[in-house]
């Protein structure tokens, strides 16, 4: 069936198969070349939205040590047509089969019918996106789509989107009427100086996520000079691995997408390399997994806070496993919001709770909950 909707991998443009050793990911990964493969061990998938964007960062890619060795990895090839029903087609396809989609393209729009194929499964979402900008309008009828893609998903909130956190962004390239709209919400913006500061604080967002959009923009000029709107600040290189490694850790995320990458302003193949190796450490954090989820209470530590400005006691959980930190909220559920109950947090929230002070992400669940409650 996926046969109806890819164009194989065209080895020509990537890189030479046979000048490629036995360790590389080249000579390992499963690749729809020709016929499509035998998918029943396939774990990862990596598809090309952009044609010329997806074969310039698989000969970077392509020619990286392969360590993960206890599952498959495939290329599929490339989507026939740019479309939004193609792609939510093929992304609700491979979720179907337990296949995590690798989505590479060279516009942040591809977020949408990332996100639809999740509506298509009936499931609240959660959706988390590394961005330097924050893609909302209050002129969306002017501005149009392409560039402002959230305001399809915060505008018809009601239709799935539990949760929406922004990483990354840079306060000077924002409008300030944004904010109140996401703290009514409940959503989380993470600025780039809080990221800076503390790398860590990005994690709990993106393991509450069912799937990450990475813009390229998001990454400053000097490590990733591919995009058409460069900047002189923006998050390191080494930090875009370390948060695609985050999303590969979660148990929760089942998808990816890399955006933003324009080959014809990358002269040196500096930004196809990065990409690739933010690809790599994606499928190092998936091979990595500790399987903290299913939530069970028996694998986790329980601490109970009681901070004087509620009348409940807030419950943590700690897990044996990693570490991770949950907070539990406990009120305003039902069917579709259960499996948002247990909150990604970081032992700093627990931390604040102990003192008497209520941790933001626990407010903002408190209000998603509220808001999709009955």
């Amino acid at each position: 069936m996926l046969e109806n909707w890819l164009n194989p991998v065209n080895l020509k443009n990537v890189v030479p198969i046979d000048m490629l050793s036995d360790y590389q990911w080249g000579k390992n990964i499963v690749k729809y070349s020709d016929e499509m493969p035998d998918l029943g061990n396939v774990k990862l998938a990596i598809i090309g939205i952009d044609e010329e964007v997806a074969d310039a960062v698989r000969s970077q890619l392509y020619a990286l040590s392969m360590h993960q060795e206890s599952f498959q990895i495939a290329d599929l090839g490339n989507i026939k047509k740019i479309n939004p029903e193609f792609l939510i087609l093929i992304h609700a396809a491979l979720m179907e089969s337990g296949i995590l989609p690798i989505f590479l393209g060279k516009h942040r729009a591809y977020t949408y019918p990332m996100y639809m194929a999740y509506l298509k499964r009936g499931q609240l979402v959660n959706t988390v996106i590394v961005d330097e900008r924050v893609p909302y309008t209050f002129d969306f009828q002017k501005k149009g789509k392409d560039f402002y893609y959230l305001n399809q998903l915060i505008d018809k909130r009601e239709l799935g989107l539990f949760n929406l956190s922004v990483i990354g962004f840079q306060t000077h390239f924002s409008d300030p009427a944004i904010f109140p709209l996401f703290e009514e919400h409940g959503f989380e913006l993470l600025r780039l100086g809080k990221v800076k500061n503390s790398l860590l604080e990005a994690e709990p967002a993106i393991r509450d996520a069912d799937f990450l959009s990475f813009d390229i923009s998001a990454i400053r000029y000097a490590d990733a000079p591919g995009t058409p709107f460069p900047s002189p600040s923006g998050i390191y290189s080494e930090e875009a691995s370390q948060l695609t490694y985050f999303a590969g850790l979660s148990d929760k995320m089942t998808s990816l997408g890399i955006f933003g990458y324009h080959p014809e302003y990358d002269t040196k193949g500096l930004t196809a390399q990065l990409i690739a190796q933010m690809i790599w450490y994606f499928a190092e954090g998936v091979f990595n997994r500790k399987q903290d989820l299913p939530f069970e209470q028996s694998r986790y530590t329980r601490y109970q806070v009681n901070p004087k400005s509620v009348s409940e006691d807030l419950i943590f959980w700690k897990s044996k496993k990693t570490d991770r930190w949950w907070v539990q909220v406990s009120g305003n559920t039902n069917g579709k919001t259960n499996r948002h109950r247990i909150v990604p947090c970081s032992e700093n929230d627990y931390k604040l709770a102990s003192q008497g002070e209520l941790p933001d992400r626990f407010l903002n669940a408190v209000k998603r909950f509220d808001q999709f409650k009955g």
